[in-house]
Order: structure tokens, then sequence, then C-alpha cells
């Protein structure tokens, strides 16, 4: 018999409209939850595969996240820095610096974490109205953020005894050219060739040589440390 899902009513054969809303009947109550339930399995089948979509992507921008804190506090290896390298080395930071980026990484993870998981609860509180698949995206990036700040913080702080001893090498190899070295030293190992150089290739020159007794006497497989050395050197020296 004909049937109304909106008005729950059978109708006799040959009425096409219910009577009440004027809506389209079905061939049968059984016809309509067959329909019904062909519907659900297919919007089920939807809602898995957008969630799932989801959560690829927001495993892949926390993975993006993660390494991107992890790497501000991970300096190269030795292995992977050559040491014949030191003629254009790339911009040294110092370690108090890298645990700088990973304190303000992790803060803004919390920041994104903490707008997340407010808009998270307004969701399932209905106050936001959004669908399963969106509610379960946002709970799960909160989740994230919060996970990758805890992870950075814990970073940071194994990181933090690392700036005391960087610091403390620093001022200890400073502290060992000045004591070893004079502007006039270099000046007279560079030998009387240097008179008729240019103020230009002579600032290189004591640049290069100070960069040689750095890499000489000390064990400094970072190209940029060295450069970071040579600059506060030779600016105590001839500047």
């Amino acid at each position: 018999m004909p049937y109304c899902p909106k008005c729950d009513m059978e109708f006799v054969e040959g009425i096409t409209a219910c009577t009440d809303c004027g809506g389209p009947l079905y061939e049968s109550e059984e016809a309509y939850k067959m329909k019904k339930k062909e519907e659900d399995t297919k919007r089920r089948a939807q809602e898995a595969a957008q969630m799932a979509a989801f959560q690829e992507m927001i495993e892949s921008q926390i993975q993006d996240m993660e390494n991107s804190a992890i790497s501000a506090g991970s300096p190269a290896s030795a292995q992977e820095l050559s040491k014949k390298s030191y003629v254009h080395p790339g911009v040294y930071v110092d370690a108090a610096q890298r645990y700088e980026d990973m304190k303000s990484s992790a803060s803004a993870f919390y920041l994104v974490g903490g707008i997340a998981a407010v808009g998270s609860v307004l969701c399932w509180m209905s106050v936001i109205p959004l669908a399963m698949a969106a509610k379960i995206a946002l709970t799960a990036i909160a989740a994230g953020a919060f996970l990758v700040a805890v992870k950075t913080t814990l970073s940071a702080k194994a990181f933090l005894p690392q700036v005391a001893k960087e610091k403390e090498r620093t001022e200890t190899i400073l502290r060992w050219f000045s004591d070893t070295y004079t502007g006039a030293d270099l000046d007279r190992a560079l030998g009387s060739a240097s008179r008729s150089l240019s103020p230009e290739e002579l600032s290189l020159k004591r640049y290069e040589l100070i960069q040689d007794y750095l890499i000489t006497n000390h064990d400094l497989p970072d190209p940029a440390y060295v450069d970071s050395l040579a600059e506060e050197i030779y600016g105590k020296l001839f500047d």
C-alpha cells in the first residue's frame, strides 16, 4: 500500500501523493524502510570516508608541527657537515636562541590547542553546528596540538643544559684566542705581502686566518659556529 513516511500513513492503491502534507508516497512502508536503510548506509560510509580523510590530514599536520618543533633544537651532526665548507657557512643559531625558539613553538601549540579545545567543546554542546566528522577532527586537532606542545616543552627542558655548555665553551675559546693572539700577531703571520692588499682583501685574509687558527686548535665541526666566533674575534681585534 502507498505509504507517507512524514505522516506515517498508508493509502489505498492509486493515490500518489499524501492527502495531508502533499508529499510523494513510497510504494509501501517496507519499500521506504529499505530505501532509508540504503541511504543511512551510504551516509555512514561517506562520513567514515570524510573522517578518515580528516584524520589523515590532521596526523600529517601534527607530524609536520612536531618535526618543526624538534628541528628547532636539533643541530646538525658532525657527519652532516663538511670540514672544508668554511668559506660560505650558513647563519649560526646558538643554543640559547634554539631554546627560545622551542619555547615559542610550545607556546604557539598551547594556544592552538586551547582555541581548538574551546571550539570543540562548543561543537559538542551544539552551540556551533558542525557535522560529526568535523567535530571529531577539531577534537583531534586540539589533542594533537597539546601533545606537540607538551613534547616540545619537554624537549626544551632537556635541551637547556646545552645552552650553558655552549656558552661556557664559547667563552673559553674567545678567552683562549685573546690570550694567544693579537691583531699584530695576525698581521705578522700574513707576511709582507699583506701590505699590498686593499683594505677589503686584508680584512678577508685576517678573517680567514682567524678561522684557520680556530679550526686547527679546536674541534669545531660546525662551520657556522666557526664563522660566528671569527666575526666576534675580528671585531674585538680590529674594529
